[in-house]
């Protein structure tokens, strides 16, 4: 799976790239052989930044593209960046299930 992040106002470390891509590595497992081969499925993360009167709150959206099929898009808001990670796996794992469970 190739990750490829856009941060903009967002200050953005190693470790939380590798985060990111230690939690949604398994997205490619869900999807068993409608994935395609490791290097054709790509994951594009935007984060963004938004101040709020309650404390700031990150804003992720993440498109995930199979070779052998369509798109899957999710967006979630969190007071930090782990947690985006957490909930834009789970809303894709909700859609790939779904997408899986259609094409068997």
């Amino acid at each position: 799976m190739l990750f490829h992040f856009q941060t903009g106002n967002v200050t953005f470390f190693p470790e939380d790239q590798e985060y990111f891509e230690k939690r949604l590595i398994d997205l490619e497992r869900l999807l068993g052989w409608e994935a395609g081969d490791e290097d054709t499925v790509d994951m594009r993360i935007k984060l963004e930044k938004m101040a709020q009167k309650s404390g700031d709150k990150f804003i992720a959206s993440g498109n995930l593209t199979c070779p052998n099929h369509g798109k899957f898009h999710a967006e979630v808001s969190h007071e930090d960046i782990k947690g985006c990670a957490d909930l834009l796996k789970d809303k894709h794992k909700i859609q790939v299930v779904k997408f899986h469970d259609k094409h068997k």
